[in-house]
């Protein structure tokens, strides 16, 4: 088996950390590219550790000159930063670029000029731009943050539910972190690059729809959950507000739009990678035996404002 030659950007996020980890178990050889100040300290001693400031281009081309694919997993923050790679990329024998995504690929106009969906999309065309190979993963949801902190409008811990538009009747694309980590490295490893470069690929562990969710969750605590119902118009309003005055929940209001008009699974495409060998997640399993994992801490002001578009 030959390996690609990886160099990671972003190692220490939720979901970055579980993929970055599972690169390093597929026995490829990896390289971390890291900010100055970044704690690096529990990184294994056979992985590669750069300081590169990628807005430096001089130091971020050499530190990708023995790289085939570069992986970034930035969180929404340092999406703009990517745009020091596209600079940087056409000066190396970089074979593929990896842009952050791992959420819902905006297809709609609105979705286009919510913030984080803007950036990620002004990247991907910079680097289409540049002549720069790319691949684009894309998964929907994550179980942990869609069930339990309010984002998609699930409340698990307190069977609670948000019907958007159709979302009773449509399905949600759904991966646990684990999948995802597992899906990484299954394809960057050691998939050579040329059968990868302009690929948008879907990765799915299973898809449900609101009310098979909302059966769960009564199956879960014996109880009916309650149920609330959110019209498109009203959400479609939400985002423009939010937009139009800076109020970070956009993507929040947005994504509840894409499972309420059928876009969600339309967004992960047909380009759909099955992990070879791995025991897939189920919802019973999640929400009725408990097999939901934490999703990472988050600050009580953010939870409070995905609980308040409950209303």
């Amino acid at each position: 088996m030959t390996f690609n030659r990886i160099a990671v950007y972003g190692h220490r996020g939720w979901a970055s950390s579980a993929i970055f980890n599972a690169l390093v178990s597929s026995g490829a050889p990896v390289k971390v590219l890291y900010r100055p100040g970044s704690d690096i300290s529990s990184l294994p001693s056979s992985v590669a550790k750069v300081e590169v400031d990628v807005e430096n281009q001089k130091q971020l081309i050499a530190a990708l000159q023995d790289v085939d694919i570069v992986i970034s997993l930035v969180g929404h923050e340092g999406v703009r930063r990517q745009h020091g790679f596209v600079k940087a990329i056409p000066s190396t024998n970089v074979k593929l670029f990896v842009p952050s995504d791992l959420g819902i690929r905006a297809l709609d106009e609105q979705g286009l000029r919510v913030p984080v969906n803007k950036t990620k999309d002004e990247v991907e065309r910079a680097a289409k731009d540049a002549g720069i190979p790319t691949t684009v993963v894309v998964l929907g949801c994550f179980a942990e943050s869609a069930f339990s902190i309010g984002i998609m409008g699930i409340d698990y811990p307190g069977n609670r539910i948000v019907f958007t538009g159709d979302s009773a009747n449509q399905q949600a694309n759904i991966c646990t972190r684990k999948y995802v980590a597992a899906a990484y490295a299954q394809i960057f490893a050691s998939t050579p690059p040329a059968q990868l470069q302009g690929r948008i690929i879907g990765l799915s562990e299973f898809r449900a729809t609101g009310n098979e969710i909302a059966a769960a969750l009564k199956k879960k605590y014996g109880a009916e959950p309650t149920i609330i119902t959110h019209s498109l118009e009203k959400v479609e309003n939400e985002v423009d507000t939010c937009i139009e005055k800076g109020i970070p929940l956009s993507l929040a209001w947005w994504c509840r739009k894409t499972w309420g008009n059928g876009k969600l699974v339309k967004g992960v495409g047909d380009d759909i990678w099955e992990v070879k060998g791995y025991e897939k997640a189920t919802l019973e399993g999640l929400l009725v035996d408990g097999k939901l994992e934490p999703y990472r801490d988050v600050p009580p002001q953010v939870t409070q404002a995905f609980y308040s578009m409950f209303n």
